[in-house]
């Protein structure tokens, strides 16, 4: 028998991080819990504090370290969400967005990413070394952005 597996795009990765800090290790360690044929495939979101994040508003405001780090130990990939529509040239150049870049575009195991609104935003990322691969995802003109090393 073929089993096919559901896998959930979860938000929150910034929002969300101190509950996502209790439920993995229970997703992990009791898989008993949840039906064996689902499984996270990404966390996405951004910090509320990102100009390229689109304007969304949140009390918590957790380190992007330690954010990336508990994907990481439990091999989950995070999505960066920069949604913002209106975008311009001068934003291009915002110091904690390119860090964020930089510091998501690290590890290449799992594969993180970008989800991205911005046609400004999509090309300005193509051009930086790091940023390869364009994937176009079946809503709309959305487009996601792989980091990918070279």
């Amino acid at each position: 028998m073929n089993k096919q597996t559901a896998h959930y795009h979860l938000p929150g990765l910034f929002e969300f991080y101190e509950l996502y800090r209790m439920f993995l290790p229970l997703f992990r360690e009791h898989r008993e819990y949840f039906y064996d044929w689902c499984d996270i495939g990404s966390i996405y979101g951004a910090p509320p504090d990102c100009i390229w994040g689109g304007g969304r508003v949140s009390l918590e405001n957790h380190d992007a370290g330690e954010v990336l780090a508990l994907l990481q130990e439990y091999g989950i990939s995070a999505r960066l969400t920069f949604s913002n529509s209106k975008l311009i040239e001068e934003h291009l150049s915002d110091r904690k967005c390119n860090e964020l870049c930089a510091l998501f575009s690290e590890n290449t195991e799992p594969e993180n990413g970008v989800i991205v609104h911005s046609e400004l935003l999509l090309q300005y990322l193509k051009r930086l070394t790091r940023w390869a691969v364009k994937l176009t995802l079946p809503v709309g003109h959305l487009e996601r952005v792989k980091f990918c090393v070279q």
